[in-house]
């Protein structure tokens, strides 16, 4: 079963874990992909219905939804990036 689209001002997101990138920094990386552009990250906060999803080419497994903004945070002592789903 999909998760509905709430509102029109609303936009398709996904993330997915990037083992290339993940390998190379030494820590997990996941990619939020938001308004055509894909973003690297370290924590997701996600504040709206998600669902799984798979897929026959790479990444096979995604995880999307419906939101009205995505804000990434990074902090300064860890230089960890966090997106924060809304």
């Amino acid at each position: 079963m999909s998760v509905p689209r709430s509102t029109k001002n609303q936009r398709r997101f996904f993330y997915h874990y990037n083992k290339p990138l993940s390998r190379v920094e030494g820590r997990n990386v996941l990619t939020v992909h938001w308004k055509g552009s894909c973003h690297a990250v370290n924590d997701i906060e996600c504040w709206v219905p998600a669902e799984t999803h798979t897929q026959k080419d790479q990444p096979r497994c995604i995880i999307r939804g419906w939101a009205t903004a995505v804000q990434f945070h990074t902090n300064p002592n860890t230089r960890k990036i966090t997106a924060v789903i809304t």
